[in-house]
């Protein structure tokens, strides 16, 4: 967890003790930092016309209603782990568009994108 950027204060809601299976889950990330264990991913196969400024709309006001989405954690130098909610947090939706390929090369093209961001992990420590 080297290099982190301070938080601004200013965009912190809350501060909060980790409960016993945050705690848990912790132990096992910092454990081993490229287990996959906890890892969740979600893909949408949308059909139709499609409006990705609505889409992006709507994520937004998920993430703004849903604490746990803006949350980060910390640990270093801390007596205890601790978990701070942001006021303020962006997660990037990513989208490709997979139209033009057949069946199988999209089912290919899929699992490519799935195992690139399981490669590239999560440091649940940056905003």
């Amino acid at each position: 967890m080297t290099g982190l950027l301070k938080l601004d204060a200013k965009n912190i809601e809350n501060i909060l003790a980790l409960s016993p299976m945050q705690e848990g889950m912790l132990y096992h990330y910092l454990s081993s930092s490229s287990t996959r264990q906890y890892f969740e991913q979600l893909s949408l196969r949308l059909s139709g016309d499609i409006n990705i400024s609505l889409i992006r709309k709507a994520w937004y006001f998920v993430i703004e209603t849903n604490e746990m989405l803006r949350t980060i954690f910390r640990w270093d130098s801390l007596d205890k782990p601790v978990q701070i909610i942001l006021k303020k947090y962006s997660l990037p939706i990513e989208e490709y568009d997979l139209r033009g390929m057949t069946q199988d090369k999209r089912e290919e093209k899929l699992e490519e994108i799935k195992e690139a961001d399981r490669s590239r992990g999560l440091d649940i420590s940056k905003e």
